[in-house]
């Protein structure tokens, strides 16, 4: 049984933008700079985070979608465990 419970939250956001020439009509490329981002770049990032979380083990990770689309957004529950029983 639980008799204190301490929390915090940590966010880390990336606001992704992409710059293109004066002449450029958009969506020419359609987002091709974005779909580069979701194929090359996010895997490593999730991979990254989820790597730094389980190198302690006193922290364990795991998914928790709050209601956001998960293709734009990695909610997770971090639990610190303080007994062998958690």
């Amino acid at each position: 049984m639980t008799t204190h419970r301490e929390e915090k939250t940590f966010t880390i956001t990336l606001h992704l933008s992409a710059e293109f020439a004066e002449d450029y009509t958009g969506d020419d490329d359609g987002y091709a700079w974005h779909e580069r981002f979701e194929q090359s770049v996010k895997p490593r990032v999730v991979s990254a985070i989820h790597e730094a979380l389980h190198a302690d083990p006193k922290f364990r990770a795991v998914a928790a979608p709050r209601g956001r689309d998960p293709e734009s957004a990695l909610d997770l529950d971090v639990k610190f465990v303080t007994r062998k029983s958690d």
